[in-house]
């Protein structure tokens, strides 16, 4: 699509969509007895699950979610006060923590799996294989140039503003 004709406005329905599956997530936890897990915890503790092979730190959990530092700390001490996950200092550098499941995290891991697998069928009823390929490969698409925005946008030059006030 070229400058100037993008008719679509996507962040608001983006959001929206985000805080209802967030909002389903929560609601389907929670009406199986597990509150104290929220939507993102359950996606670390998946990500933990299948990355236990493989240290993991903070910094991959910022890098696979896209979210900021001081967001992660607070998500990840919430989860380590909760009983989910443990952090210990990597031997090689005491400002390194890995992270790794409890035994309760553990727990929680097959009920989130089922729970995100029902939830995931649910919310694709009704559109089709070759639909959902074409929006997970679109999607694919938005996240490559909303990282090459951003990595523009942070970047020293700042030629991108004059392109706002040129419309």
């Amino acid at each position: 699509m070229e400058e100037g004709t993008c008719r679509f406005h996507m962040g608001h329905r983006i959001r929206k969509l985000d805080n209802m599956l967030k909002r389903n997530m929560q609601l389907a936890l929670s009406g199986l007895g597990v509150d104290e897990v929220t939507a993102m915890n359950g996606f670390i503790i998946q990500y933990l699950y299948h990355h236990a092979d493989q240290t993991v730190y903070q910094r991959d959990i910022e890098k696979e979610f896209k979210i900021g530092r001081s967001a992660v700390t607070n998500i990840l001490t919430r989860m380590e006060e909760n009983g989910f996950i443990h952090r210990e200092t990597d031997g090689s550098d005491a400002r390194l923590k890995r992270l790794t499941l409890t035994a309760k995290g553990e727990e929680q891991c097959q009920l989130l799996q089922d729970a995100i697998e029902w939830l995931n069928c649910r919310q694709l009823q009704g559109i089709s294989q070759e639909e959902q390929e074409r929006f997970f490969a679109t999607l694919e698409k938005i996240e490559g140039n909303a990282g090459r925005l951003a990595a523009r946008i942070l970047g020293g030059d700042d030629s991108w503003t004059g392109e706002i006030h040129r419309k």
